[in-house]
Order: structure tokens, then sequence, then C-alpha cells
């Protein structure tokens, strides 16, 4: 199914969302480098809703300066699911997606129900991880497999652009120890999930969301890099659904972390 694009006007200012599929509603939080719409996220729409909201500022949107940290763009997400998705759903982030995730569960214990961390930003310990200055470093950092990108490419001022306010929001923060600090009170069935050959994200920083969040798990999916997505687009959609079917069973039951 298709996603359409769409906007809402919200306290802080008017917000754009691609929106597609029926069912159980799904709030998809994307990465610093913009929505990209993933074959696990298009197959997703086949039995959930799937609202995308677009950060202000990435993918050609106009930025909104009120937002200054992550958690202020929780905050507008929040709203945003208030107003349109319903009282309760279910998360899925990348990266500086899920880094947002957290914030919005931990604001708002009472509106996500599962939550989905893939390859989490926030909790770079010592400064490990992150991603190389040179774009081809780059572009290996990010894909062990970029011949499975199936999207049409951002445009160079548009990836500029997302980066630029990735960077504002982010503040250099390498360890978020704000939310560190409310990890425990996350009340979210919460699934992380790693690359192993994700540089990006140090595995340190799912050992210690696993250890922080009460109920949670954590898997990795083999043979991915930062982009689990698009290197592994069946296992990134088979554990979704699984996990998104079965919650706190899925939790308590799953064996070995690995995928």
């Amino acid at each position: 199914m298709s996603f359409e694009l769409k906007t809402i006007e919200l306290s802080r200012g008017r917000l754009s969302y691609h929106v597609g599929g029926t069912g159980q509603p799904v709030v998809y939080l994307h990465a610093a480098g913009g929505v990209m719409l993933t074959e696990p996220l298009k197959a997703l729409t086949a039995n959930h809703t799937v609202y995308a909201p677009i950060c202000p500022g990435f993918d050609g949107t106009e930025g909104n300066e009120s937002l200054k940290t992550v958690r202020d763009w929780a905050a507008m997400v929040a709203e945003f699911a208030e107003k349109l998705v319903g009282p309760r759903f279910d998360v899925i982030g990348s990266s500086f997606g899920s880094w947002s995730a957290l914030w919005l569960a931990a604001e708002h214990p009472k509106m996500v129900d599962h939550l989905v961390l893939g390859v989490p930003a926030g909790f770079r310990f010592e400064g490990k991880g992150g991603l190389p200055a040179d774009p081809e470093e780059r572009f290996k950092a990010l894909y062990a497999h970029p011949q499975k990108i199936k999207s049409t490419p951002k445009s160079p001022d548009v990836m500029a652009n997302n980066g630029k306010t990735y960077e504002r929001l982010a503040n250099n923060i390498q360890v978020d120890e704000a939310l560190s600090e409310r990890l425990p009170s996350i009340e979210a069935v919460t699934l992380i999930l790693l690359g192993t050959e994700d540089k990006v994200v140090p595995a340190e920083a799912g050992a210690h969301l696993k250890r922080n969040i009460p109920t949670s798990q954590r898997a990795f999916i083999f043979d991915a890099a930062h982009s689990i997505e698009v290197d592994q687009p069946e296992r990134t959609l088979r554990l979704w659904t699984d996990f998104l079917k079965r919650g706190p069973g899925y939790v308590l039951n799953q064996g070995p972390d690995a995928a």
C-alpha cells in the first residue's frame, strides 16, 4: 500500500507526515537521514496504519526554531499523536528516531504500547561509534548491502539540511544522561534491534538500554550495518511483526539474542 503525504497544524507549528495502511496504529520516527519508506515499512501497512511524521527541517520541510532538543521533537510527536493517531499506539524508531521514541515513551508512558528501538542513537559511551565525515566511508558505515536500496535518493541540499537539523537537535550529546535516568520508568514493552555489522551505534548502547528498561529484549540482525531495514528487510519485518503481535510474550520467551 502506498503512503500519502499530509500536513497538520500543531501548537508548535506545521508538521508534515506520511500515512498509509489500515489497522493498529504505528508511529514511525525517522533517522537523521530523514524518512526512508523502506520495504519493511511499506509491508507493515498491510496490517497497521503507519504514521511517519517528518521532523521540521528534514526532507525539505520548513525548519522550526522552537524545537531545540530531541526532547522537544518528542513533545511535538506526542501532540501529533494525541490529535491524529489515538490515545495508545505502537512506536518504531530508527537511530535518531529511536532516541526520539525513548523520550516519547518516558514522557508519555500511557501513550506507547509496544516500542521498537532500531539502532538507537543517544548513547555513544566513551565516544564510540558515530558516522565518519568522509562521504564514502559514511556510506559504507550505513549500508552493508547498498544494492538493496530501493528508495529515490535525496538531493544533496536536502541531505545537508537534514544533517544540520539533526546536529542542532542533538546538541553534540554523546550520552543523553537525562534520558538515561528516565529509562527505568518506561512502561512500554520494548524490543532493541542492532545490526551485527553496525559500527555507528556501539553494542554498549543496546546493553545499556536492555539493563535499564524494565520489560525489554535485545536482538541482533545478522549481516546488517546501521541501516537494518535496507540491509535485511525480511528479517527486520519479521521481528517487527512478531513483536507487535506477541508483545510481552515475545520479550519473556525469546531465545538467543540473534535473528
